[in-house]
């Protein structure tokens, strides 16, 4: 053993295997950097507006590879322009990278409308939200199927089963109001968002009253601060009344504490 310590070979053998280990780990290095294209991540622009054609014959979008996975009808946008994208804006990846896009739909999609007559207002609601349709306004008659509609409406118009309407359409619902004239408590609506209050209320066979915003707000984000009539556990509105909001943004106010003090039995997560 101390002979072979002393054998001069012996250590530059050694020297060549350490050098050999050295540039096998380099070069492994070196070509998974060059397979995964390491540190050559680039930000994803918004292509939010643009048309499908602008990124295929555009140069400076020749990083990117794009699909077309949907479309969506939006009389706001213009049509076959870009509304959404995967990943999106402002993130990172790698050269290549295919971005997912949804369009803009040319056309407007229309469904069947739906039977809804006999129907609870729990299962009209759940079934017009697979029909990709929304529950407007409540209005209840004296008949003896309590809760159950009797007709649907579209814009003042009354609709039948099977006619082809606007996805994203308002279906205006009447419903019996049962043998006799029942008073309702009215839910707590302070913290909710429009969206939010709206289903609420159809919950409790109530509809949305008179809506007032803060000048400046995006009336995206607003939630509601104050109501009237004001939320009670006792039974004091009819069904089918309305209930007036009014809205703030939750940079400007506290909801949290202010639940605490109206109704300091009912968290915060309850309500939202």
């Amino acid at each position: 053993m101390l002979s072979l310590l002393k054998n001069k070979r012996f250590y530059i053998h050694l020297a060549l295997m350490a050098l050999l280990v050295v540039f096998l780990i380099w070069l492994t290095v070196t070509i998974v950097n060059n397979f995964t294209r390491h540190g050559q991540a680039t930000p994803v622009p918004d292509f939010s507006g643009l048309y499908y054609e602008e990124l295929e014959n555009n140069p400076e979008f020749s990083k990117f590879s794009f699909l077309i996975i949907d479309s969506i009808y939006d009389p706001t946008k213009e049509r076959g322009t870009i509304i959404n994208q995967d990943p999106a804006p402002e993130s990172f990846v790698k050269e290549g990278r295919k971005i997912y896009l949804t369009l803009v739909a040319m056309n407007p999609k229309m469904v069947a409308m739906p039977e809804l007559k006999d129907l609870s207002l729990r299962s009209a609601t759940s079934l017009l939200q697979t029909y990709d349709l929304k529950v407007g306004k409540l209005t209840y008659e004296p008949d003896i199927a309590k809760n159950a509609v009797l007709r649907q409406y579209n814009k003042g118009k009354q609709i039948d089963p099977g006619a082809m309407i606007l996805a994203g359409s308002t279906i205006d619902l009447v419903l019996g109001l049962g043998d006799r004239q029942q008073l309702l408590p009215v839910p707590l609506l302070i913290g909710l968002t429009r969206s939010q209050a709206i289903q609420k209320l159809h919950e409790y066979s109530l509809n949305m009253g008179i809506e007032s915003f803060e000048p400046g707000d995006d009336t995206s984000t607003v939630r509601i601060y104050r109501q009237t009539p004001n939320y009670t556990h006792k039974s004091i509105a009819k069904f089918g009344s309305s209930v007036d909001v009014w809205y703030k943004s939750n940079k400007n106010f506290d909801f949290e504490s202010y639940l605490k003090t109206i109704a300091p039995d009912t968290l915060m997560s309850d309500t939202l």
